[in-house]
């Protein structure tokens, strides 16, 4: 059976194939089935809708299964009309189609597959070897004969992550020249270790690895990493986990199979929670290879952590950053500016939250106006209210790029200064409000340029922000 897997087109250009459209060709690929990727999305794609169109027609795929995230879907529904009159069954996957599984059945695609889709996908072409319907597919969608839309059994989480196909089996089905002219192959994009999150934050959606907490074997992990190295002579893979430090037993067997079994010297980055390191667990990790640890702070006044069920306090930022710096490892923060219940005097507290920490944080997340995403609490509370509704149909919001191409100088500064979120407005911010945010734009992009060497440049002259 022949399947065509597509990353649709997006303003936000990637520089390596998503981990998660790996792992689907892989697990499709081990069904024996030939396969093929188009990754449209990727930073050097050369070509337009109408090449994809005619590449589909020529490889007459049974079904095209494209990845929908919120951001980019407008992008997606666009291509899927284009798609239509090819005659080839458009199967829809990603997060947004686990949050809104029924959205994608009103815009050209017959099958939704929710969830983690390494097992949906499997058990979809078994289903249609078999001459059946979705019936028996987990976290599956689709309109039955009459036109009403039918659902399959609830999604299935894969508990045995080692058992999936590693995604190395399908880098041959990527252009590397896509991602980087000079490559020769594709590079590794990440690494997870685990899958889940505790967290509940009202600002994002678990839906497509849920919270329920699964992770690898040490033996799983380290075999992906020689793989890698042996493959692309990669020693460093930033860890993609969204709770990587939530088991202290696992990471220590993992410490242990890493410093032990590895025939190379590994570095590697990781995500954590401010409020889940200890000096003496970012000691065993730096050991075993850890170099750079990114926290998610979100805010600087400890009431807003608060009312985002954030689980963290602003002291539990400071101790994590002094802990990651006595390692002598490079530390980021990432931070979300313009909660529905933000106010001037809570973003002043975040500025000077900032100005606080800085001398401890060598990089700030870049952009960082809230999104509300569909599935999370903050949408759910606040769409109708604000009238955001649905956003993300609207052309408006699918077209700014977050990160633009610039050639320096003001177009550099405003790269890092600078996020298009904000002119979408979701949550109407006042004049006072969204003066704030910028300046909390403003220093976090100065901090950076100034770690990298660059406000010496007259061109990057920082502009006065409130005093700490």
């Amino acid at each position: 059976m022949r399947v065509l897997l597509i990353n649709p087109p997006s303003p936000e250009r990637l520089g390596a194939p998503l981990l998660g459209l790996q792992y689907v060709a892989a697990a499709l690929l081990r069904t024996g089935c030939e396969v093929r990727v188009i990754d449209a999305a990727a930073r050097l794609f050369p070509h337009d809708h109408a090449w994809i169109v005619d590449q589909v027609r020529a490889f007459a795929p049974r079904f095209v299964g494209m990845s929908l995230f919120t951001r980019w879907v407008w992008h997606a529904y666009r291509l899927a009309a284009d798609l239509k009159d090819c005659g080839f069954m458009l199967v829809a996957g990603g997060a947004h189609a686990t949050v809104c599984p029924e959205e994608p059945l009103a815009h050209g695609f017959e099958v939704v597959l929710s969830g983690e889709a390494e097992l949906s996908i499997v058990q979809f072409v078994q289903a249609l070897r078999a001459g059946e319907t979705p019936a028996h597919v987990g976290g599956s969608h689709w309109r039955d004969a009459e036109g009403l839309i039918a659902h399959g059994p609830p999604v299935q989480f894969v508990e045995n992550l080692d058992a999936l196909a590693s995604p190395l089996l399908a880098q041959p089905l990527f252009e590397a020249a896509w991602y980087d002219a000079r490559a020769g192959a594709v590079t590794p994009g990440g690494v997870v270790t685990s899958r889940g999150c505790p967290a509940r934050c009202t600002f994002c959606a678990n839906a497509v690895t849920g919270r329920g907490f699964r992770y690898r074997s040490a033996e799983s992990v380290v075999d992906e990493l020689e793989d890698w190295h042996a493959q692309s002579g990669a020693n460093f893979f930033p860890f993609w986990d969204d709770a990587f430090t939530a088991k202290i037993p696992r990471l220590t067997g993992l410490c242990e199979a890493f410093t032990s079994r590895l025939s190379f010297p590994l570095q590697f980055s990781a995500i954590t929670r401010a409020g889940l390191v200890t000096p003496d667990l970012l000691r065993m990790l730096r050991r075993a290879g850890l170099v750079h640890v990114n926290f998610g702070v979100e805010s600087g006044d400890d009431e807003i952590l608060r009312i985002i069920k954030k689980g963290l306090r602003t002291e539990q930022v400071v101790r994590a950053l002094e802990y990651a710096k006595a390692e002598d490892l490079s530390t980021a923060c990432n931070f979300m500016l313009g909660f529905p219940d933000d106010t001037p005097a809570s973003l002043e507290r975040t500025l000077r939250f900032m100005q606080r920490i800085a001398p401890l944080v060598d990089t700030f997340s870049t952009l960082g106006v809230v999104i509300p995403f569909p599935g999370t609490a903050l949408y759910d509370m606040h769409h109708e209210t604000f009238g955001f509704t649905e956003w993300w149909l609207q052309e408006r919001c699918s077209h700014y790029q977050p990160l633009p191409a610039c050639d320096g100088g003001a177009d550099f500064m405003r790269l890092y200064a600078d996020d298009p979120t904000l002119e979408l407005d979701f949550f109407r911010y006042d004049a006072p409000t969204r003066a704030l945010i910028r300046e909390c734009l403003r220093f976090k992009a100065e901090h950076n340029l100034r770690r990298m060497g660059m406000l010496d440049d007259p061109v990057f002259a920082p502009r006065p922000v409130l005093a700490a």
